[in-house]
Order: C-alpha cells, then structure tokens, then sequence
C-alpha cells in the first residue's frame, strides 16, 4: 500500500519498503550431493547479509509552467549470498538459468562467481572484507556467491546451474564411462578396482557403444549397490559378487565397433557337474507367460539439448506388434542419460530383452565353476 501526500499541486507516492530477504531455497541439514560428469543443480542457500533497500524518485510535471508535480518513490533490493552447490572439486560451471532467462558463465547478468570447491579454498572476498568473523572457507564445497539485484521482490530469482563435475576425462567431456562411475562408487565404500574382473572389458564396451552418463538431477543419497545395479541395467550389463570378487559381463552378443563379446564357451557341462537341489532336480526351468512378455518399451531420460527437462523415447519391435498387437511395458526411468541417442538405444535394448528373455534356467554347480557360478 502507498501514501499519498498532498501539498497544494505536488503529490507524492511512496510505495511499500520490505523489510527483509525472503528465504525460499534454504534447508538445514541437506545432504552435500557429488555429480559424476555433468548435470544441472538449484542448489541450497548457505550464506545471506546485508539486504539492502535502494530509493528510486521520478518526478512528473503537468499543467502550464509546470504547475502541478507528482513524485513516485519506489525500491528495489539487493543481498549477499552464497549459493551450495555440491562436493567439489568440479571443473566448473556451464549454464546457468536465472528465472526464465539463460546465460553461459561467467556473464554479469547472472551476478555470480564460481568457487569449485577446491580442498583448501579461500573464503569469499567481500565476506571477507565485509564481515570476517563469518569468513568460512567452505573447503571442498563448490557454491556461487554474489550480491545479487533483486529487483523489487525481497526473493532471488530461481537459479539453476549446469555443473560440470567429476570424471569427466573418462568418456567425451561431458559424460562418464560407466565402468568409472562404478569404480568411484566402490572406492567411496572402500573398495577397490583391482578387486573388479572384466573392468577393462566393460569399460571398452561401454565406449564402443556410447553409453556414457551423469548423476541424475534428482539423486539422493543410495546404497552403493543399488546404484551399481541401476547402472548394470542401462547398460545392458550383468554385475555378480563370486568367491569376493565382483565381476561385469556385458551382455551384448555382437560386435560394436571395434569391441568384441567374449562369445567362446568356458565349460562344457554334463549332468555329473550340476549339483542336485534337494528335491533333486538339476535345473529347474522357467517360462514367462505371453502376457508378460512386451514388445515396446518407454524410457524416460534427461534431456541436456532442452535445457535438462524429463522426456521420453519409445522402440517397438515391429514385427511381433503386427502379429499380436501393441502390448506396451511401463515406462522405465533412466535419468543417468542424457541425450536423445542414448535413451533410445536403451529402449531398443529394453524391448528386445522383455520379448525375447523368456526362459531361465537355475541350476548349482561345484565352486570349481565359481568364474561362472550364476542363473542364467
């Protein structure tokens, strides 16, 4: 609500001064995300001082000679503040949205400096000079710090910011090879990648294919084996503990480009192998029936060409949906990738996997056979 002042001719008109930031991102207690290759983030308020108002006059004149006048006093705003991003150190930051608006960094538009999170950073300049009791360096914790315009609202516009972050050397600069993803995971619970068979293997194969990927937007803290396993599904991979060490089996059974299935027979098996169960059968078998089995499978991916938004690609394998009908699966989220290309090979992959994939077979063997000891 304004006032207004009358004084014979002249008028005044002064708006509504806020009297303080409004906080909308911030949450004590955050869980401090690490992003493997590149994603966008909103990040978490870490810092904020010195809300300031700023008085701006115009001045009309009417009437002849200027007889009358009017003055209109409004506000506009700034703050300091430190936005947390994730675990650094990252390589830096790429795009950033403020509000509807999108700007590549650095640009004075966005206000913000990166800080990467280097171990052993320096606090943030103007906290330092301003306020150095409150001069923290966030050591390992990339943020954006700046004083920002908030225009006439008391609230930071919503920003988002592209991070570039680790790993990034492991596939084509944007996105990382899995087979590197799944060792960073392992290290981080102590576990180390000698310990892994097939790595190299793995790592060739997902090269090979293009099946590159980042942190989802959205991930939140997850057993290491649950991460593992999601990975192994998009890449259209088999991952199994045996005798304490884990081993990968990509399970693509065709050349792609200059890799190679491992298609040779590592044991020739007979009856006197396999080892009763205690109904003493030696290989139970098992068919999904016709209603379980699809023929088009719908991914949904994060797609970095549109500004990091959901979308989703579809595969049908054509020839059974002419003979029985469209009998489409549940969407499959998959938000370790994205780009378009990749989303659709995993669906290709999908669908020929849930039509074709009907039998299984258990059976038991010696650990003699512990390098291939698994349901197949």
């Amino acid at each position: 609500m304004g006032f207004l002042f009358n004084r014979g001719k002249n008028t005044t008109n002064r708006a509504d001064m806020i009297a303080d930031f409004q906080i909308n991102s911030a949450s004590y207690g955050e869980v401090v995300p690490e992003v493997l290759g590149t994603t966008r983030l909103s990040g978490n308020i870490i810092y904020y001082d010195d809300f300031t108002p700023h008085e701006h006059r115009s001045t009309t004149r009417t009437g002849k000679g200027g007889g009358s006048k009017h003055t209109e006093i409004t506000y506009t705003y700034t703050v300091a503040c430190a936005i947390g991003l994730c675990e650094g150190p990252i390589a830096g930051i790429g795009k950033v949205w403020r509000d509807k608006e999108i700007y590549t960094y650095p640009s004075e538009k966005i206000e913000l400096t990166a800080y990467n999170g280097d171990y052993g950073q320096t606090p943030w300049p103007y906290v330092l000079s301003k306020h150095p009791e409150k001069a923290l360096p966030y050591s390992g914790l990339a943020y954006m710090a700046g004083v920002v315009d908030l225009g006439e609202r008391g609230s930071l516009p919503q920003f988002n910011f592209e991070i570039k972050g680790k790993l990034l050397d492991t596939g084509d600069g944007i996105d990382v090879n899995p087979a590197d993803y799944i060792v960073h995971v392992l290290k981080s619970i102590g576990i180390d990648d000698v310990s892994i068979d097939g790595l190299e293997n793995y790592r060739a194969y997902c090269k090979a294919a293009d099946i590159l990927i980042s942190t989802p937007p959205d991930s939140k803290s997850s057993k290491a084996q649950n991460v593992i396993n999601d990975i192994a599904e998009i890449t259209n991979s088999l991952v199994f503990w045996s005798t304490d060490r884990l081993k990968i089996v990509p399970l693509a059974d065709k050349p792609i480009g200059d890799w190679s299935p491992v298609n040779q027979i590592q044991y020739n098996l007979t009856e006197d192998d396999l080892i009763p169960a205690s109904d003493g059968q030696l290989i139970v078998y098992k068919r999904k029936d016709s209603s379980e089995t699809y023929n088009q499978a719908t991914v949904e991916f994060i797609n970095r060409a549109n500004s990091y938004e959901k979308e989703t690609v579809s595969f049908e394998v054509v020839a059974d949906v002419q003979k029985n009908g469209l009998k489409p699966a549940s969407k499959k989220s998959a938000h370790y990738l994205y780009t378009k290309a990749r989303a659709q090979y995993y669906a290709e992959q999908l669908a020929m996997k849930r039509l074709y994939a009907k039998n299984q077979y258990t059976f038991h063997l010696d650990w003699a056979f512990a390098d291939w000891n698994r349901a197949t």
